[in-house]
């Protein structure tokens, strides 16, 4: 055997030897935890995770949350926040490294969303990384369709695949009952489908998001053992994600950050929630990102539906897309901006720019600028 074939057989063995040793850190960790919830879905997961564990937290456990939404963001059962800190690309195996964390912060349940995409990932990361035995499915949408599936179905059947084995499930996905009966009765877990309709005995609860994410984490609370009005005091203080949905207005501007909402029927949703005049001009606002091609067809098929009288474009591959949105929308006026500071917040005539895509780079510093120039709006119409 040469010097290289040994090296190869030395450092084989050490790296298998890391995984045993870290399978069994990861068992040891896992029965430290009354309940690993695990969020997925397409829209909605960074909510619906700090809702459950600000619910949970409300009840008085020790609750360790980590989201993936705009910013990828811990938060730790004193409270306090940290951004997560990456050397590389995101890679599911930190999901092992917050399952370790929550054990060593002597907390009671992990909260933790989704990130990963491709369906093998999505079994690993929920069965063998976190060995979830709540798993949460907060709707199946058209979006990564690159990697998911072509239709709603394709999509939900791989984002069930993180679900768990003898467990329970909860969703406020209303239109595939019958697939996820069905995968409920073969993983032997009980299956939950949260009700928006619910709301009527909680004051307030449907300004402050959309009702089937709050009925969804009260669903969770609730099956966990936490009063009904106790975990909606939590739900009701819950921390944001710092750049998800808000509305802004001032200068005849009606600014919707919708940047982290970027499929198509998300978005309707939003834009139909949020509307106001009947005379408002509306204006779609793409932030695009070269490294998501699938992502830029979707927003041609947005501006497609809606017929905007205007779309601006921030970001990548401004031409490209462009070209898009000419024929998606011919009649609307199309302008790129180089950077978030040049599009124009100021209208003498009511308008109201829906902002979508991605929230990377110039979304942030766009939302940034709303945030200094324009008034949050509180209250009804207030969603994020």
């Amino acid at each position: 055997m040469s010097k290289t074939q040994i090296l190869i057989v030395i450092l084989s063995a050490v790296f298998l030897l890391h995984l045993i040793l870290e399978a069994i850190q990861v068992r040891k960790d896992r029965k430290k935890m009354t309940h690993v919830i695990y969020v997925n879905g397409t829209r909605g997961k960074s909510t619906v995770t700090r809702m459950i564990a600000a619910g949970i937290t409300a009840g008085g456990h020790r609750v360790m949350c980590k989201t993936t939404g705009t910013l990828p963001i811990a938060i730790y059962p004193d409270g306090h926040q940290e951004e997560v800190k990456r050397r590389g690309p995101a890679n599911i195996r930190e999901q092992i490294r917050y399952l370790h964390i929550a054990a060593e912060e002597g907390a009671d349940y992990l909260v933790i969303e989704c990130m990963a995409l491709l369906p093998e990932y999505q079994r690993v990361s929920g069965k063998n990384m976190l060995h979830c035995d709540i798993g949460v499915i907060t709707n199946a949408r058209l979006d990564h369709m690159d990697v998911m599936g072509d239709t709603r179905q394709e999509i939900l059947t791989c984002l069930m695949e993180m679900l768990p084995e003898k467990g329970q499930i909860f969703t406020a996905e209303h239109d595939f009952t019958d697939m996820f009966t069905e995968r409920a009765a073969k993983l032997g877990s009980t299956l939950t489908i949260s009700d928006e309709h619910s709301l009527g005995d909680l004051e307030g609860a449907e300004a402050l998001d959309f009702p089937e994410n709050v009925a969804l984490a009260l669903a969770v609370c609730e099956a966990v053992g936490v009063d009904r009005k106790t975990a909606y005091s939590g739900i009701r203080r819950f921390i944001r994600d710092p750049y998800a949905l808000s509305i802004f207005r001032g200068n005849g501007t009606v600014f919707v950050n919708a940047l982290s909402a970027n499929d198509v029927s998300s978005t309707q949703m939003i834009y139909d929630k949020v509307r106001n005049k009947e005379n408002e001009e509306l204006v779609i606002l793409i932030n695009n990102r070269g490294d998501r091609p699938a992502r830029a067809r979707d927003m041609a098929r947005l501006v497609k539906e809606m017929q905007p009288a205007r779309v601006w474009i921030l970001g990548d591959n401004q031409h490209a897309l462009e070209t898009l949105c000419k024929k998606a929308a011919p009649g609307a006026e199309l302008s790129c901006y180089s950077v978030a500071e040049e599009v124009p917040f100021v209208s003498e005539t009511p308008r109201l720019i829906m902002a979508v895509g991605n929230i990377k780079n110039e979304g942030i510093r766009l939302v940034e600028r709303a945030k200094q120039e324009l008034e949050l709006t509180e209250g009804v119409g207030y969603v994020q």
